[in-house]
Order: structure tokens, then sequence, then C-alpha cells
């Protein structure tokens, strides 16, 4: 490809294909401060205004002008500015910046693909970009890289602010592309419960684990995955750490790890990496400033400081007071970033001078600390000190937040504001600039976070000081405005906030926090949880509100026990959970609570086979949506009678209503081809999707099977376009691998099934992944295998054994030669639910079986069951079921030498056909018809 390239120093600028190349190597940068460079390439050698650059890279959006400051200020940092004498760009103080490197223009630049080791645009992972340039680690990372090859688990150990997070982000990068399913950084430092180490891991996959056993079915959700974890902060939840690494390394062979703690993680299968200092002169040589800068601790201090005292440059002159400095700070990147601010006000002999009376005092107050841990925290209490009463003030609060926060939380929190001014934006700058916090610009909005030296040091200020109560109310109330206000379609994108959900929550329902906060966020938060499927965290935090006394808020208590029931595992909860919703929205008059409770009670009677009290609940549902107002409800109402319908036997309505639902017009105009995340937070599904997946089934029921795998080729299309695994796992589970069962289409149920195992266990589904486990039985025992064990009749705890896997496999027991068990498994399947389209199955298989088993009796007893689902069959209108039935009862009469009561008992259901004459039954009915032709032909 030929376009314009723009070269300065080692880079390379494609603007028109938005890359920036150093050497051969991408250099990511955010989108905004792409748009800053470009702007400042473009114009070389000239004073670019920052109103202009503002409006380039914020168009039609007002900003403060602190957002440019963060911008330019990362972009020097991902540049070197400063670094080996290199300079870029240079602020022009009231007016704007000027970029001052030499440019070349070549117009025929030709770019050059990146090697594999790169970024590749497809890469997945969730790599923050870089906000500095790592200095003095590439032989590290390149060991590193090289003990991964080879080893599995891979630590990388050191003291606080060494470098580990930063040399590990490097290593992961350099990475990306020999992973198939991803390099995820998993942050620990703000996990305060080191039970919540797999949660936290499962959080970043995307995952929803047991909190039962979750180690297990963490490791159950990433066994196929070919992926890179980097743990990251390990030290505080060391042992949790060990034991998911063990678990990982022995059941997931194909998933890497690399830690970074301060110490190992001392177990079987760790390769540890001990990193060391940057490396600075020796204090007793005078060295030039050529030698000097040829060492890592050096380097790295003089770009920090040209980044803040832009006419600052390495002399021969300072070059011993930098090597001092440097020496005395034991070569830690983080207390060198820390320090080189502090050239701007004291100057390099100021600065020199205080650390050499700092440190040392500061160190014999914390004997108990190793030397490096003493001169880390001894550096970050100076830069600290350095800082005005109000400044030490708004960098204390920042000690609340965990994980990272906004610049709305901060002004919030900070300082106690609800709009966001020059001031708090300037603080951030600072503070940035100081590396006291760091950035994050690669989204839409900046994002800061503490490191976790510094937060550490925030924590302990703000402990000690009379306002950590003040600002934790601040806090948790910033959190509760957030979720209580967010839309139910955008809350995936509060996912960066579980982390400060987590502390605001651990605070409101501590003895010194406030009880009507935890309630309330708790009610707030829910629909945050359902939207991640984090349904264990959503019920134990319910449970919690729900214990904690507080004023009469009725509606608060009636959306805690209607989330109780959403996100309870144990069947009675959830009755009883449900129960006490409805009857409160019915005496509250809430309409909204009342759907939801009645969808409840509806999924609950329908799991246990109580199809018809079910029913009940769906056509309250129905007739409740219909009175109101909401569109969106018709449109579940009508999805959810659809599906009653069809499960009490009556296909016709079954199909009305479905049909209705894809019929609406409303969802057409909102443009809609996704997911809607509204009604999979109030009831579970979305019901168009849904209505596809079951209107595939009843159009095979009734006989157009060609059209119901189309439906189904088509569900599982849109399915698949969501993106959202429950759908996905909906989709297959209840549509294409029982089609393909129906059918008796065994590759395509073999074929469906194996994408419905992976699926599930990938996204640790247990209820869905029940339904893939069942049918992977029936294919073995269809094989030839023997199912191991002993095959439960049914399973009548609530994760329910669904009663379509039930025919199939009583049918394939029958089969195999197992008649004993597959007539039990019928028997209880007719006894234990209440009658449903499954039933006329059930009773033809009844009979198959039992003419099978050869009892006395068993032919009048059989052909009894066969008229029974023939007629019940045709009542329902499942036109398939009844071909069935008129096939076996046909075969039997036959038998008995009665040809013509078995045509005319088979012809005419065989008549009503229009399509799917390529399918099994209709091809075995057929076959049948001609034999039985030509048994009645006259012989010549």
């Amino acid at each position: 490809m030929n376009r314009r390239a723009i070269s300065f120093g080692p880079f390379s600028l494609h603007a028109e294909e938005r890359l920036l190349l150093e050497g051969d190597k991408p250099v990511r940068l955010g989108s905004r401060a792409f748009d800053i460079l470009a702007a400042l390439v473009e114009r070389a050698g000239e004073v670019v205004g920052k109103e202009e650059l503002m409006a380039h890279a914020w168009p039609q959006t007002f900003v403060e002008e602190a957002n440019l400051k963060i911008q330019v200020s990362a972009l020097r940092r991902a540049l070197g500015d400063g670094q080996g004498g290199n300079r870029y760009i240079v602020t022009v103080v009231g007016q704007g910046y000027n970029f001052v490197a030499p440019v070349g223009i070549d117009q025929s630049s030709r770019i050059r693909p990146p090697p594999t080791a790169t970024v590749s645009a497809a890469a997945v992972h969730n790599l923050p970009l870089a906000a500095t340039r790592m200095i003095g680690r590439a032989e590290a990372v390149e060991a590193l890289i090289s003990r991964l090859s080879r080893e599995r688990l891979v630590t990388i150990a050191g003291p606080g602010g060494i470098g580990k997070t930063t040399t590990a982000l490097a290593v992961t990068e350099r990475v990306i592309a020999e992973y198939e399913h991803g390099v995820w950084l998993i942050d620990l430092a703000s996990l305060g419960d080191a039970r919540l180490v797999p949660s936290a891991v499962a959080t970043v996959l995307g995952l929803h684990i047991s909190e039962q056993d979750p180690i297990h079915t963490l490791v159950a959700a990433v066994r196929d995955c070919r992926m890179l974890l980097l743990l990251d902060n390990c030290e505080h939840v060391i042992d949790e750490v060990a034991s998911l690494a063990t678990a990982l390394l022995s059941g997931a062979k194909d998933v890497d790890i690399l830690t970074t703690s301060r110490e190992p993680l001392r177990v079987a299968g760790e390769n540890e990496y001990r990193l060391g200092p940057l490396g600075s002169p020796p204090t007793s040589s005078k060295v030039s400033a050529s030698e000097a800068a040829t060492f890592p601790a050096v380097q790295l201090f003089v770009e920090r400081v040209t980044a803040i005292v832009e006419d600052f440059a390495l002399t021969d002159e300072n070059a011993p007071l930098v090597v001092r400095i440097c020496h005395g700070l034991d070569g830690l990147p983080l207390a060198i970033e820390c320090a080189a601010p502090g050239v701007e006000v004291l100057g390099l002999e100021g600065l020199a001078a205080r650390l050499d009376h700092s440190l040392p005092l500061l160190g014999s107050r914390r004997r108990g600390r190793v030397p490096r841990h003493r001169t880390m925290r001894a550096v970050i209490d100076w830069s600290y000190g350095l800082l005005g009463e109000s400044e030490q003030t708004f960098f204390r609060a920042l000690g609340i937040f965990s994980g990272g926060f906004t610049v709305e939380a901060t002004a919030a929190v900070a300082m106690d504001s609800a709009t966001i001014g020059s001031e708090v934006l300037d603080r951030l700058a600072d503070l940035v600039a100081k590396s006291l916090i760091v950035v994050d610009v690669s989204g839409t909005k900046p994002r800061f976070r503490l490191l976790e030296t510094t937060r550490a040091f925030a924590t302990e200020t703000l402990d000690k000081s009379d306002q950590r109560q003040a600002f934790a109310r601040r806090h948790a109330g910033y959190y509760l405005n957030l979720f209580g206000g967010a839309e139910l379609d955008r809350l995936a994108d509060y996912a960066d906030e579980i982390a400060n959900l987590r502390a605001a929550l651990d605070w409101a329902f501590s003895a010194r926090g406030d009880g009507l906060i935890a309630r309330a966020l708790t009610a707030a938060a829910v629909p945050f949880w359902m939207r991640l499927s984090m349904l264990e965290e959503c019920c134990r935090r319910v449970h919690q509100a729900l214990g904690t006394a507080s004023v009469e808020n009725p509606h608060e208590e009636l959306r805690l026990h209607a989330a109780l029931g959403a996100s309870t595992a144990e069947a009675p909860e959830m009755v009883a959970a449900f129960t006490k919703t409805l009857d409160m929205a019915r005496r509250l008059t809430d309409a909204e609570y009342q759907l939801r409770a009645l969808r409840g009670l509806y999924f609950y009677h329908t799991a246990i086979g109580r199809f018809h009290t079910a029913h009940g609940f769906a056509r309250e549902f129905h007739e409740l949506a219909l009175r109101g107002s909401d569109p969106g409800d018709v449109i579940f109402g009508e999805r959810t009678m659809g599906l009653a319908n069809h499960l009490i036997g009556d296909q016709k309505s079954a199909r009305s209503h479905l049909e209705r639902v894809l019929a609406q017009d409303a969802l057409k105009a909102q443009g809609r081809d996704v997911i809607n995340f509204r009604d999979v937070v109030r009831f579970g599904t979305d019901p168009r999707l849904s209505a596809r997946i079951w209107l595939a089934r009843v159009l095979w029921l009734q006989g157009f099977s060609d059209q119901s795998v189309l439906m189904v080729e088509q569900s599982l299309r849109e399915a698949e376009a969501t993106g959202h695994a429950k759908s996905q796992c909906e989709a297959l589970a209840m549509a294409a691998c029982e089609i393909g069962f129906w059918a008796r289409d065994q590759l395509a149920a073999a074929h469906y099934t194996a994408m419905l195992v992976d699926l599930s266990r990938r996204h640790v589904l247990p209820h869905w992944g029940s339904f893939g486990l069942r049918y992977e039985q029936i294919l073995a025992i269809r094989a030839g295998a023997q199912p191991g064990g002993h095959v439960e009749a049914v399973d009548t705890k609530f994760g329910f054994l669904p009663m379509t896997p039930l025919t199939l496999l009583a049918e394939a027991l029958g089969q195999s030669g197992r008649i004993t068990d597959g007539l039990a498994m019928i028997e209880a399947g007719i006894e234990q639910t209440e009658p449903s389209m499954f039933t006329p199955e059930l009773l033809r298989l009844k009979g198959d079986l039992s003419l099978l088993q050869g009892m006395s009796g068993a032919a009048e007893s059989a052909e009894t069951h066969f008229r029974e689902a023939l007629d019940v069959a045709r009542e329902h209108g499942t036109l398939s079921w009844e071909l069935r039935a008129a096939t076996s009862l046909a075969r039997l009469l036959r038998r008995q030498g009665r040809a013509v009561d078995a045509i005319a008992c088979l012809q005419p259901v065989y008549d009503r056909f229009t399509e799917g004459f390529g399918t099994a039954d209709l091809i075995a009915a057929k076959r049948l018809l001609d034999e039985l032709g030509d048994h009645e032909k006259p012989l010549r």
C-alpha cells in the first residue's frame, strides 16, 4: 500500500492508516493522542493553538484544557520525549504546542507489515495503552518471552516500584499473536477479598462461574482455550492465586500464566524471574553526560524531568548530581518517576540535598521493611510532602477508589462537586505529571488509577486522617447515583466499576457504614449483576441487604425480593421470592414488578414440568402487558404465551403468538439487529430471538420441517451476532440440537451438540451444559457405547432433565437393548409432569418399548397407546408426532395381518404433508406404505 509517510527520529507516521511505527513496530496510541500528534506533525515548526488542537481531537465537543494537557503528557511519554536528547513537542506558554523535531516526507512510502510478534488487527486482549516508554528492561523482556515459550507459569518477582507490571505488559504485548483465545490482564491490586480471585478472572474473561466451586468451574470454562493470563499484583492474595494457578496448570493444558508479585507463588511448575533495579553508574566515579546516559536509571530520570522542565538537559556538569540521585533511589523506576518532578521546584541540587536528608530519616522509621521497600515508601512520602495542603487532601481522597476512577468520580468524591471544573482536571494532570497517578487515554474518556504502591500510601494517610468516613460516604453515594441512573442497554459499559462497587458495598455494610445506602446501592446494582451474569454475587449481596435494618421502603424491598428470585439457584427460595414479589407488587400496583414476578413463576413451573400451572402465569403476564403502554412488554407477553401454548400442546395458538412477535413493527423501527439487553436484564431473554427459536420447534411439530430448518439457521446466525452466550446456548439447545435429533439427522445433531457443550463449558452455563451432556449421552448410546453408570429416570431437582432429551434417551436405550431402563424413564416422565406437547411421543414410545419387551398382552396395550398418541397429536396439531404414532400403529397392524387397516391409519396422515419428504420419518412412512401396497396387490 503506497501512502505518504512523515518520519521523525525513529518514527514514521502514516496518518491515513492511523498508524505510528517505531522502526517496524507499531506504537499503540489512544485516538485523541494520535489526532493531536497528526495535527502537530503536519505543521511541524509552527505553534498550534490549544483551541485548535482541542477542536481537532474533540470535534463538536467542549472539553477543558486540562484534557489536552493529559493527552499531550501521555503522547510525550509514548514518544520518549527527552530520552537520548530527542525533543519532539515543546509547550509555548499561553499559546499552544510546537513540534520541533526535524521531519521528512516520503510520498511513496510502502507500509511494511509488522513482524508476527506484534499486535495483529484481530488480536484479542484487554491490555492498556502504554502510558510510558519502557526503559532498561529489553533484556528482561526477551528472557521472559523465552521462558514463557517453555514454561506455563512464570512469576516476575521483586519489590514494589521495581517495574514488574511495566515489564509484564511489555512481554504480553509481544506475545499476543501466539494465543488464539487472547491475552488478558487481571489486576488484583484492588481486591480486598482473596476469595474473589477466580471471580476477578472470570469477569475479565466474560464468564459466569459457580460461587460454590469457583476455581473448578473457571478451569472447566477455559479447559480448551489457548490463552495467557497476566495476574498482576498477587502478593496480598497469593494463597488463592497459588491454588488457582495449580488448578489451571493441571486442568487447562493450553492456558499459560504470567504473574507479578513481591514473592513467588511457590507452587510446582513455577519459574521465578527476579527483577532487579535499573542500572546506574557508581557514585565513586566522575562520569560524563554521554557515559551517564548509557545507564537506564539515568535515561528514565532525564526523560521524566524533561517532560516537565522542557529546557532541562543532561550535561557534564550536572551528570554527577543525576547519578547521585538515581543511586540514592536504588534504581527503583517508580521512585525515580516520583522524585524527578521535584527538579521543577527544587532544582537538581535542591532535590539531591532533600533526598539525602529525607531518605535515611524515613527509612529509619520503618526498620521492618527491606531497604528498597523503605526507599519506595520514603520517596512517595517525600513527594506527598511537596504537595500543598489542599493537594494532599485531594490525593488522599483518591485512596478511597478501587481499581480506577473517572474525572466525574474524582470531582464527586474528592471535591464534593456535581460538576467537572478546571480545578479537578488540573490537579489530576499535575498528579499524572508527578507520577503519583497513571492515566489510560485509550478510551473516549481518560481513566485514572493509583499504582499499587501509591494507593497503599494514599489509603494509609487517609486512614490516619479524620476524613475517611466522609470520602467513603461520598464514594458510595456517587456509585449509588451512577448505577441507579444507568440505562439498561449500557450496563456492560460499567464493567470497569466492579471494584468500586464492591468497595462501596463493603463500606456501606460495615459497622461504620450506612445500611440505607447499602440496601439502595444493592438494589441499584442488581441490573448490572444480571447483565454480566454475576448471579452468585448478586444473590449474596441481596441476602446481605435483606438482613440489614432499614426504614420502611416497600419499593426497595420489592426490588430486592425480585432480585433474589432472579439470582438464586435454590428452587424453594426462588418460588418463595417471586411469590412474595408478586404479592407486594399487586399491593403497590407496580405493573413492572408484577411482570417480573409472573415471568419468574412461569419459568419455575415450566422448569419442573408443571406446564399447565405455568400457562396460567403466562396468561396473566400477557393480559397485564396488554393493559400497559409498553410495546416491549406486549411483545414479551406474546412470546411467553407462544411458548406456554407450545408446551401444553396447542401448536396453532403457539404459532400465532410467536409470529405476532416477529411481525411487530416496534422492534424494526428501532433499527435493532442485535439483542435487546433491556429485556435480558428484566426477563432473562430477548423476545424476538427467543420467538424464532421456539417457532422453529412449532413448525417442525406441525410438519413443516424445511421451514423449521431455515428458522433454526436464522436463529443461530442472529444468536451468534449478539455475542451473548446464553442466547446462543438457547438457540442450540432448544432448536438446533433438538430438531436435529427429531429429524434423525445424526450429523447435524452431533455438530450442534458439540457447539453447545463447548459454549456452555467456556462460559460456565451449567443449565445449558446439562442439555449438552445429555445430548452427548444420547449420541454415545446410538453409536453403540454403553452409558457410564446408572441412567436417571428423571431429574427431579431444579436443574431439571428436559422432556425432549428424556424421550430421545429413552428411545436410544430401548434400541440399544436397555428396554427396562427406557420404559422406566417414560413412566417417570408421564407420572411426574403434567400433560404436554411431549405426551403423544411419550405414549408412542411406551407402546414401542412394550412391544420390544415382549410381555404378555403387549400388543393390545401397545395398540391402545398408539391410538391414544394419535388422538392427542391430532388434537394438539402436531402432525410430526401424529406421523410417528401412525407409523408405529401401522407396523403393529401389519404384523397382525391387518394391512388394510394399517394403510387406512397411515396414508391420510402422510398425505397431509407438503414438505420434508427427504426426512427420515417421511422416508420410513413411504417405504412402509409401499410395502403395504405391494402386499395388498392381487397375485397374477
